[in-house]
């Protein structure tokens, strides 16, 4: 039986139709991550997984220094064991576990029904309600910007990730979550998953296709950028994100310094759930955070 096994059991029974539970995706996230294996805290009894809180480790920057940190995902408690504190107990293990790997830092993004749990009972913060924008292709030029797939041959020699690593460099102020293109290359591996690449000189975006309300939207992933994006250059993004998609709309939710995302603003009661960037320091001078870039990808949205 694959170790994650249980995780996979509980997690198809507590988010049933959700992706999350197939072992092949848990199996990529918690064991083949090039930024370390997963910090997890379970709670089994006699008819198997009952409760499970995972920080999964990842390379933050502040202030242009990298550190250690870690993205908590997938907590989810059965309601066989739901009362006497088991979110509370599985959630203060596994970040004390994580303080003494040398964690930092632990972000996340919950939704409305989460958020109170993590700010009154372990300790996070509130940062802000990730903003989410809509936009419609303007009509422009095509510009320099090239599309495709982002497989295999897409990291290789002439590849639209080939040679991205100025794209990729952490903001100078600030906090962000860091890539690099071998790192990037394992993201966009995710099991069951398709991306897209858009490419021009100065910026290197990732996309992919979802549906709201039986509309096609493209969604745009993470902007990487040598520099901010003028208002052209958004634009002709949005025009090839949507081109390469045959979406009418794009959609952006998240942060980002280097690109002002001016749509019309997705509101609340088309979203399904209002997603909050909350924030957790380890370290015993607890600094303010200022994250500055956070978006789709960087929590694995999709």
């Amino acid at each position: 039986m694959s170790a994650v096994s249980p995780t996979a059991a509980l997690l198809a029974e507590v988010f049933p139709g959700s992706d999350i539970s197939r072992p092949v995706y848990l199996e990529w996230l918690y064991e083949q991550s090039p930024f370390g294996p997963v910090i997890e805290t379970n709670l089994d009894d006699e008819r198997g997984r009952a409760g499970h809180y995972a920080l999964v480790p990842i390379t933050l920057t502040r202030d242009g220094v990298d550190h250690s940190g870690a993205l908590s995902l997938n907590t989810a408690v059965h309601d066989r064991a739901r009362g006497g504190g088991v979110f509370v107990r599985l959630g203060s293990e596994t970040i004390a576990e994580a303080g003494r790997r040398g964690i930092e830092t632990v972000v996340g993004v919950a939704n409305a029904n989460s958020t109170p749990g993590f700010l009154r009972r372990l300790d996070f913060e509130l940062l802000t309600p990730l903003p989410a924008s809509v936009m419609l292709p303007t009509p422009g030029p095509r510009g320099a910007i090239e599309s495709g797939w982002a497989d295999a041959p897409a990291f290789e020699r002439g590849g639209l990730a080939a040679g991205a690593e100025p794209l990729l460099a952490a903001p100078a102020l600030g906090e962000g979550r860091r890539w690099t293109p071998e790192t990037l290359r394992w993201r966009l591996s995710r099991p069951g998953a398709r991306y897209a690449l858009h490419r021009a000189e100065n910026l290197l975006a990732v996309s992919c296709q979802d549906s709201r309300r039986g509309i096609r939207v493209a969604v745009l992933l993470k902007v990487f950028a040598a520099s901010g994006l003028s208002a052209g250059a958004r634009r002709a993004l949005v025009r090839a994100a949507c081109r390469f998609h045959r979406a009418p709309v794009a959609l952006h939710v998240g942060l980002n310094d280097l690109v002002d995302f001016r749509g019309v603003a997705l509101p609340e009661r088309l979203r399904e759930s209002p997603l909050n960037l909350i924030y957790r320091s380890l370290q015993a001078q607890k600094r303010p955070a200022s994250i500055v870039r956070f978006e789709f990808l960087d929590f694995d949205a999709y």
